[in-house]
């Protein structure tokens, strides 16, 4: 069986230590890692996203990957372009997504399509409902935060 790619990369570059110890510093997204697990998570989205299970064709996103950025969509209230950017801004987003800075960043198509196929199989609600319940186990939520507003140049 293939795997999906950017995931168990064993070469890290040596940049890998000092990208490490810069996110630190942001919490949220390694809390979230800490409190669930994503074992349950990820066997039902490789029953319902089947892409790259197959030795044909370009490796593809792991779903779980996916998974994790539609979530960050949903707590920062970020459309699919703007969570494609957040993922490849932030450091922390980086790492909660399993990938590493060397890593490319599935694009919004991509996460469009993802969350596409979830709705039509009507397992996007029940999928979010398994996460919050692995949250609610230890007594937490997730309050939504506000998505980054990009600042622009306009001419006067």
């Amino acid at each position: 069986m293939k795997s999906y790619k950017n995931i168990n990369d064993p070469q890290r570059s040596f940049v890998a230590p000092f990208v490490d110890k810069h996110s630190r510093k942001n919490e949220f997204f390694s809390h979230i890692n800490k409190y669930v697990n994503w074992e349950p998570i990820t066997s039902k989205l490789k029953k319902i996203y089947t892409k790259g299970l197959t030795d044909r064709g370009a490796k593809a996103y792991s779903p779980l990957l996916l998974f994790k950025m539609h979530l960050i969509s949903e707590w920062y209230q970020l459309s699919d372009t703007q969570t494609e950017a957040m993922v490849y801004d932030s450091i922390s987003a980086l790492r909660f997504c399993g990938l590493t800075i060397e890593d490319s960043v599935p694009g919004h198509s991509t996460l469009s399509r993802f969350k596409k196929e979830l709705l039509e199989h009507g397992a996007l609600h029940s999928l979010e409902k398994d996460f919050e319940a692995q949250l609610k186990l230890k007594n937490l939520e997730i309050l939504p935060g506000k998505g980054r507003i990009d600042a622009r140049i306009s001419v006067v």
